[in-house]
């Protein structure tokens, strides 16, 4: 056996670090191979000497190296990091058991089945840091503890967002998202509205309100068919009854609107700031239809007469106001032409199906069903919403038929004319359309955060079947999404880091593992090499501590004896 060092140079310096080698001899091969035995990482100068004399079999040295082991890697940074943001959020306080905090790192990290944390959770460090033992048992067990919990979850984490100086409360951003089971007997799972596209499929319903910068503190696990709009004044009652919010601007989709809702809202004392639905926009008062009909993305800038810019992707106009309620008309160039080749693609991929269906039917051997046909062709139109921009009718031809169809020119010059357009409604009386739009376009952070708990979170598919774990997964994966957004936050704050992700963050990281090594009784935890990126977030996000020789050897267990 022998060192070997390797050397690492970066603008910043020379890195050097070394392993242990083994020499074997390889009879497939029919040649001498090296093999490591394990990662040392830095070494002292003395270090180096001494290891080296142990090679050499020099007296004085205190173990052989034919002794010495890797007993195992842990993963080490990453999951310490999220332990210590935990802890920064006092849930290790508020929650007693630490199942918890595992479930929500494991799902953070490497999502994993509940039956499978516990074997992900031995392979890191957590059981050295939180002092717990694992199994599926004890998950399930925790799973069923959690619905009760998370009214409290909920309160403590609003009132630590404003402690912690996280966020304020003058936004609330509100919105319903979908999550399909693959099997589910449970009442919660109903067919509905699919956001997933799985329409096959059973669902529920999840309610998120998060604050400007995407920080979750309430959210509510809906039946799969219930209609969005329905939801709204149960929010609202329960941010005055459980959060005690008197005063705030909720942002959000046509989904809630409803003339109810908005009363419900404004009777509260709340302020709103909501989009409407196409087919309401048409019958406001004011809409310049022969404007929109010639506006586009490349002449926009040169209409100055209506449109007031506000960003390249907006550009705005207040239409007169009505019972006291504030409408601001928008322009997304980019928005209109995604919007209109998307509806020209569309169209022409229907006609290449019914091109593809009639040469079908053309070849047909036996008789063909005149209305089976008929519903068969009404369902993909419905399916493809594309049912007003199509004519269609059944020609007969012996056992058969031939498809005639039609594009309907003035229907899809009525949808076009409003391509790349969309308004705001609020009962805001002095903010300014400016401002109303950067309200809106903030609530990009729930679809951020829909999109972290169905992707990264890996919140669908759910397989539970018990209403109480159902509920208790989602409660998992909203404290891990709370976990990235705050890795989020803190790292994007610094120079270099602004357009990370969590996800690429938490890459970074992986890769700084901790070996134990055992020889003559002795164990030592030895640290890989971090690398300059791994050892700044780590500074940003905990401590330098974590990296530190001293914090790392008090992660060994307890001789075998001590008390």
């Amino acid at each position: 056996m022998f060192l070997r060092e390797t050397v690492i140079k970066k603008a910043s310096g020379e890195y050097r670090y070394w392993r242990l080698i083994k020499t074997y001899w390889d009879k497939k091969q029919r040649k001498v191979r090296h093999k490591t035995i394990a990662q040392l990482g830095r070494l002292k100068p003395n270090e180096i000497a001494f290891f080296k004399d142990s090679l050499a079999g020099k007296a004085g040295t205190r173990f052989s190296w034919e002794e010495l082991t890797c007993k195992k890697s842990f993963e080490y940074l990453a999951v310490a990091i999220l332990d210590r943001i935990w802890k920064y959020w006092g849930l290790d306080s508020l929650i007693e058991d630490k199942t918890i905090e595992v479930l929500a790192i494991n799902r953070s990290l490497s999502p994993e089945s509940d039956y499978q944390v516990s074997r992900w959770y031995e392979e890191t460090i957590l059981p050295r840091i939180l002092n717990l033992t694992l199994n599926p048992t004890k998950i399930y067990r925790t799973l069923d503890t959690i619905p009760a919990l998370t009214s409290k979850i909920q309160l403590h984490l609003y009132d630590k967002i404003n402690a912690l100086g996280m966020d304020n409360y003058e936004l609330v951003f509100y919105d319903i998202t979908s999550s399909y089971f693959q099997q589910s007997n449970s009442d919660l799972a109903r067919y509905g509205l699919s956001r997933d596209h799985r329409g096959d499929k059973k669902q529920i319903l999840l309610a998120l309100a998060v604050t400007k910068k995407g920080f979750p503190f309430y959210w509510q696990v809906l039946e799969g068919n219930t209609a969005d709009t329905k939801t709204v004044k149960d929010f609202v009652d329960e941010l005055k009854k459980l959060f005690n919010i008197k005063q705030a601007c909720l942002v959000m989709d046509k989904g809630m609107v409803s003339i109810t809702n908005m009363e419900k809202i404004q009777t509260e004392g709340f302020d709103y700031c909501v989009t409407l639905r196409r087919n309401s926009i048409a019958k406001l008062k004011g809409i310049p239809w022969n404007y929109l009909r010639n506006i586009n993305e490349n002449n926009v800038e040169s209409k100055k007469d209506y449109f007031i810019r506000h960003s390249k992707r907006a550009y705005y106009k207040e239409l007169p106001s009505c019972e006291d309620k504030r409408y601001i008309l928008c322009f997304n160039p980019e928005k209109f032409l995604t919007e209109r080749l998307s509806r020209l693609d569309k169209i022409a991929s229907i006609e290449k199906y019914l091109d593809q269906k009639n040469q079908q039917l053309s070849k047909a051997l036996g008789k063909r069903h005149r209305e089976l046909l008929r519903e068969e062709l009404e369902r993909y139109l419905e399916k493809r919403s594309a049912s007003n921009l199509f004519s269609f009718r059944l020609i007969a031809k012996e056992k058969t038929f031939r498809i005639s169809y039609k594009v309907l020119k003035k229907a899809v010059a009525d949808a076009a004319r409003l391509d790349g357009v969309y308004c705001l409604m609020t009962n805001l009386k002095t903010a300014s359309p400016k401002e109303l739009i950067d309200a809106y376009r903030n609530r990009m952070e729930i679809e951020r955060s829909f999109h972290q708990l169905k992707s990264f979170c890996e919140i669908r598919p759910i397989y539970h079947h018990n209403e109480e774990r159902i509920k208790a997964h989602v409660t998992v994966c909203v404290l891990a999404y709370l976990l990235n957004n705050t890795v989020k936050h803190l790292v994007r704050q610094k120079k270099d880091f602004e357009e990370l992700t969590a996800q690429s963050i938490y890459n970074y990281l992986k890769g700084c593992k901790l070996v134990e090594l055992s020889a003559s009784g002795e164990q030592k935890l030895k640290l890989t090499i971090p690398t300059d990126e791994q050892a700044r977030l780590t500074k940003i996000l905990a401590d330098k501590s974590l990296l530190e020789e001293e914090g790392i050897q008090q992660l060994l267990p307890a001789p075998t004896g001590a008390k």
